[in-house]
């Protein structure tokens, strides 16, 4: 049976399902279906079409780097595939020629994480064709996807493909800030993509737009690849992330189901931002069994910013971190907390309290922070906040930074901003044609809009698509967490529980 070059399936034909983009969240959602296939009797005769350019499957932007200096920002034994064998990828790690972590509690290079991915992913697609299920890989570019009473219409390269669910699984796109510089030889918009940092001279001045764990890998990268030139990384407000000390156990008692039933009359009202963050405060001062200074914790660091990192460094070599496993306790419960809140509590946070908030949460292992101190304090790098303004300087052939309160000129500009949330300006042909005909929304926070429950697409005039399903990081909108691993995972299972359920 082909739908291909426009046919239709005839009445009755086995279901034909396509995953469109073959990263992390994309193998999680193919070995979704198959499992759920196998499990439901309904493997035989079903095709799966995946669509991925790259060769490996499974690495995505996230752990495409062959750098080892690219470590994973959680620890081994968090990173399991399955959700109910949670020592799975530490076995995995120990049972390789080549050596992995010394114990659970270690950071491994990202490469290992892109590995483990494809034999996840190869393990599926053998228990797929022993069931009986036609698996079809196309390396090609999916420009528009479209949906009608036939089904979804793929578009890829020159071939017309029609299918009852599309999973499209974007992963992270491009950064859509500072687009106007794109043309320009010595700026970076993506380390990730086309020659990246490899392109930058070893001498040049350098600019790094942002200080999260995006730059954190930018600083690595350039250090192991014997920079010498100066680098000062810039930021709005926050500085670089904190420093992850020893993994601690935590039950949480107040970020739980059952105290947001509580609190929302089991979930008919929703919840301001100072009740949020009233639970937080209960969370992480229980847990710590002491009262927190939070006028102290949130302010500007009055220290130089590698004074702050030493102190960071040092607090978390001697195990005083428990707030971050407290926080990272909260993982799982978030998304839920995020639907729970109110459309003007949740712009609130995005707008002045994710960067203090991904500060403290999205923290570096304690392996890549020692680094960074060394370079900080041999001077290889510099930190500046209070960016304001980014401008090229014709004749010159530098970029003029305005931060800290003063004017900065670097020779090299490297965009560590992270993923793009804005559609309108998305370099994606099939968010663009989607997004053109309505097919698809941009939700108010950024990203794309979806059914929380079912990841099916919202459509501009707000009604729900019956066959197209997205999940990924521009859901962060609607999930908030979507960054981590284990809730596009969890959304993987979501989204494919939705497809294969009855109607």
């Amino acid at each position: 049976m082909s739908a291909e070059n426009g046919e239709v399936p005839p009445p009755g034909a086995a279901h034909r399902f396509a995953v469109v983009g073959m990263g992390a969240t994309g193998v999680g959602v193919f070995v979704a279906l198959v499992r759920s296939l196998v499990a439901a009797g309904q493997a035989a005769g079903t095709e799966l079409h995946i669509f991925e350019t790259k060769e490996r499957l499974g690495a995505g932007v996230a752990y495409s780097t062959p750098h080892d200096c690219h470590l994973l920002n959680m620890r081994a034994a968090t990173m399991s595939v399955h959700a109910d064998d949670p020592d799975h990828f530490v076995r995995w790690l120990a049972g390789r020629a080549e050596p992995g972590p010394a114990d659970a509690g270690e950071y491994v290079p990202r490469r290992l994480f892109a590995e483990y991915l494809q034999e996840f992913f190869d393990e599926a697609l053998t228990e797929a064709r022993r069931h009986g299920t036609k698996v079809v890989t196309h390396k090609s570019v999916v420009s528009d996807c479209r949906e009608d009473a036939h089904g979804v219409h793929l578009i890829a390269a020159l071939d017309h493909f029609v299918f009852d669910r599309v999973f499209l699984c974007l992963g992270d796109l491009p950064s859509t800030e500072y687009l106007e510089f794109t043309k320009l030889p010595t700026y970076v918009h993506s380390m990730w993509q086309g020659a990246g940092l490899e392109a930058v001279d070893p001498d040049a001045i350098i600019g790094v737009l942002g200080t999260s764990l995006t730059a954190v890998d930018a600083l690595l990268q350039l250090r192991a690849a014997g920079h010498r030139g100066a680098v000062t990384c810039f930021s709005r407000r926050r500085s670089l992330p904190k420093v992850q000390g020893p993994r601690v156990l935590h039950t949480l008692r107040h970020v739980t189901e059952r105290r947001l039933r509580e609190l929302t009359g089991d979930f008919t009202r929703q919840l301001e931002f100072a009740e949020v963050a009233e639970l937080f405060r209960c969370e992480l001062e229980d847990g710590l069994g002491i009262a927190i200074d939070w006028k102290r914790v949130l302010a500007r660091p009055e220290e130089t910013f590698t004074r702050t990192l030493a102190k960071d460094v040092e607090l978390a070599e001697k195990g005083q971190t428990l707030w971050y496993s407290i926080l990272d306790a909260t993982s799982e419960i978030v998304p839920l907390v995020w639907r729970t809140m109110s459309a003007k509590a949740r712009a609130s946070f995005m707008t002045e309290h994710l960067s203090i908030w991904s500060m403290f949460r999205h923290c570096m292992p304690l392996d890549n922070a020692r680094r960074l101190l060394d370079m900080a304090t041999d001077g290889a790098f510099g930190v500046a906040s209070e960016l304001t303004a980014v401008s090229y300087v014709e004749g010159s052939g530098t970029f003029r930074v305005d931060a800290a309160g003063r004017t900065h000129h670097v020779e090299w500009l490297v965009n560590a901003t992270g993923t793009g949330f804005a559609l309108d300006c998305s370099d994606s042909s099939l968010i663009q044609n989607m997004l053109m005909r309505g097919d698809i929304a941009p939700h108010p926070l950024g990203g794309i809009d979806v059914d929380f429950d079912t990841l099916r697409v919202v459509r501009r005039d707000r009604s729900l698509s019956g066959r197209a399903h997205y999940i990924g990081p521009l859901t962060r909108g609607v999930h908030f967490y979507t960054n981590s691993f284990e809730t596009n995972l969890a959304n993987a299972h979501s989204a494919v529980a939705a497809a294969l359920g009855p109607s």
